[in-house]
């Protein structure tokens, strides 16, 4: 099993996405099928600014399991 992202880590990350976008929302998950820790981050960012914003801060991702914010998207009415 893999281990779990530390509470430094976890401060530091949401740190990192929250100075590229404050209005982020940042979860701390597991995913038991690939048994692997998942930050799962919700913004108005695309995923290569988010990807950037934590490699800044020293974070490397691992994978995008859900790209689907690559681009800017109308709101709904």
């Amino acid at each position: 099993m893999i281990d779990e992202i530390d509470a430094e880590a976890r401060r530091a990350i949401t740190a990192a996405v929250l100075r590229a976008d404050l209005g982020s929302r940042i979860n701390f998950e597991r995913d038991f099928e690939l048994d692997a820790p998942i930050v799962r981050v919700e913004n108005w960012l695309t995923v290569d600014q988010t990807v950037e914003a934590l490699a800044r801060s020293g974070y490397a991702v691992a994978a995008v399991l859900d790209a689907s914010n690559d681009g800017p998207r109308a709101a709904a009415r």
